[in-house]
Formats: structure tokens, sequence, C-alpha cells
């Protein structure tokens, strides 16, 4: 672990293909209500060198620093091996040569979010706070300066990783130099916040432990209800039948049932209520002025995402101050597109980053 000092990283210090570690920020952390009052750790990950151009991946509010490879090389010095060791990285598709992540050309970061810590108040009191994605930003931005990060980076965000971009954008102006925002705008719609309520109001009905565990899948199965689509679900599962008399559906492994279930209950295995609602409190506070954002920006968004609008991302595109390019996601997943869509969002990707030609609709602002 890496302890938050005034000093940066050296050329010979310059990390090696992969490094993962943490640094311990004990100073003062300014965040929007104040400083924070306890020790607080951030989690990093780096794939390649410090030297090549820096591009900061973010992704959306459940995912982690593991973003290339497999999870045995996300392991530092792993000495159990299991099944999960075996698993990708969420976007390790879209790494290697010829493709959008070429680390042999570019850095990339990535960090963990903090759901929530304790700040003092005016009072001097300690007090709970959830990270907003403007929180969140100041942490990147942290990271980024005890890195030795100190020219403009290029920022890729997905859905809550796109909130922060933008936030970053907005409060660090001097420190971006492209923004590339996907399924993410400067505000939640109505629709997106009153189902994080409703997921809010299940919470508040669980007393005990099993109905808390019960509460946070359910809380779970309803996002991913509006992360796809009907015809992902068409194509995916068989119209349930019950038996009768006794009520039971029949192949319900095939059903969006047993879909449902089985993806409520692994979430719910691996994190808290407390953790989760701070991520969705987190959403909920998410609102940036697009008229202070500078940096280029491109937006790759999706027609049939329930969950941020492609007209809401189609007028941040026109409103930011700086350049930006629109493109369109032609997908099935939905919201989820930047977790399925590998082969076009490598192009796009490409195009953006300058190394291939796609076509986009631009809008430059003076």
């Amino acid at each position: 672990m890496a302890v938050a000092t005034n000093k940066t990283m050296s050329d010979s210090q310059l990390p090696a293909k992969v490094v993962h570690d943490s640094i311990a920020v004990r100073g003062k952390l300014a965040l929007a209500v104040g400083p924070v009052a306890s020790p607080l750790d951030i989690e990093y990950s780096i794939y390649g060198n410090l030297a090549c151009p820096v591009i900061v991946v973010l992704g959306g509010i459940t995912a982690d620093r593991y973003v290339l490879g497999t999870k045995e090389n996300n392991t530092n010095k792993a000495t159990v091996k299991d099944k999960s060791s075996e698993q990708l990285g969420w976007w390790s598709q879209l790494e290697g040569a010829n493709k959008a992540l070429d680390t042999d050309e570019h850095c990339i970061v990535s960090f963990n979010y903090i759901s929530r810590v304790a700040i003092k108040s005016s009072a001097g009191n300690k007090l709970e706070y959830n990270l907003t994605p403007s929180d969140q930003a100041v942490v990147l931005k942290h990271l980024l300066d005890v890195l030795g990060i100190h020219k403009p980076i290029k920022i890729i965000g997905s859905s809550y990783g796109g909130m922060v971009g933008l936030s970053f954008a907005e409060q660090f102006k001097a420190n971006i130099e492209q923004l590339t925002c996907i399924s993410a705008s400067d505000r939640s719609t109505h629709t997106a916040r009153a189902i994080r309520s409703i997921q809010k109001g299940i919470f508040e009905l669980a007393d005990n432990s099993i109905q808390k565990h019960q509460a946070l899948s359910l809380a779970r199965q309803l996002s991913i209800l509006f992360y796809r689509t009907d015809e992902v679900f068409d194509t995916q599962f068989i119209d349930p039948a019950t038996q009768t008399p006794l009520g039971k559906v029949i192949n319900y492994d095939q059903t969006i049932y047993s879909y449902l279930n089985h993806q409520g209950q692994k979430f719910a295995n691996k994190t808290s209520i407390g953790n989760y609602e701070a991520l969705l409190d987190s959403i909920d506070a998410h609102n940036v002025s697009p008229k202070e954002i500078l940096c280029d920006c491109s937006f790759i968004a999706v027609p049939n995402d329930r969950l941020v609008s492609y007209e809401s991302m189609r007028r941040l595109a026109q409103n930011i101050k700086g350049k930006s390019e629109f493109y369109r996601l032609e997908s099935i997943y939905g919201h989820d597109a930047f977790l399925k869509e590998f082969d076009q969002l490598n192009q796009l990707l490409k195009k953006i980053l300058g190394e291939s030609d796609e076509s986009s609709t631009s809008y430059a602002s003076c």
C-alpha cells in the first residue's frame, strides 16, 4: 500500500505492465460538503506504462478497477488459484494490438468507487456521507496527483463512470483533454429517479438479516429489468407455464424468474444495503452544467436505453461548451450495451481516439 505524500513517481518508479495497489489518504480530502474525517484507501489499477498517454477507464455503478486482463493477472501474487481467477476484466475484449485499448500505446488507469465516508461537519461532528459523482472526480484527481499524472488525460466513462467523467470535466478543466461518455447524461430522468426510490423503499421494509438480503436481491432484480430490453428477454427465456394444482412453474430454470433470482442473490451475497443505497443516492445527486464542460467530448448513446434517455444525451452533446461528437450505438441490450457490444465499441473508440474512421454527428460550440 502506498501512502499519499507530496512526492510523485520518478521515471525509475514507473509501473510494470500491470499494477494493482492502493493509496492511503491520511490528509484532508476536500469533498463537496467538507473534509474527510477518517483515513480511506483508494484502490487503483494501472495497465501499461505511465510514460504513455493516460486514459482513465470507468465503468458502471458496480464496476471495479479490473478493466483489462484476467482476474488471475488482476491479483498480485495470488497464492490460491480458483475458478474466479480465470474471469476476464470487464473490458478485456477491447484490449490488445489494433484494438481500442492498446497498452503498448496507452496507459489505462482505473479505481474502485468509494461509496461512503465519514466527514467533519462545521460543528466538528463526524457524519456519514455518501459520495456523489462530483466527489468521485475529486478522488480521481487526488489519485492522479499522487501517481504523478499532471498532463491532461483522456477519460472513457460508461454509465456511472460517464457521470464521474462529466463531473471531472466540469471541475478540473485544465486536467482533461478528451471525454468519451457512454450511456450517461448531465442529470437523471424522472423515471430513473423513481426506480431508485422504489428500491430504497424495498430496503425500508426489511427488519432482519434474512429480509435485508432478500430486499437487496429484489432491488437488484428491479435494476436488471431496466438494464436490458424486451427483445433480449424474448430471445433468452421461455414463457412460464404453471402446473396445476401445485402452481409450480414448469422449466423454471429457463424463465426470466430464475435468471432474476440468480442475479439478485449473487449480488446480495457480495454487497450490503448500505453500500448499494449510497451509490443509488450518488446517482440521484448527479447534476452537471453542460456549459462548464470545455474539453473535446464524444457521446455514445443507445436508442432503446431505458435508464438514460437517448435524446437527453443528444441535447447534452449540443449544449456543452467544447467541441462534441455524437454516436448512435444500435443494440438490443439497452443500457448494458457497453458490456456487450464489443465489436461496435472497439470501432467507435478507435475512431474517437484517432485510430480509425467512423461517422458521427458533430456539434461545434463557439
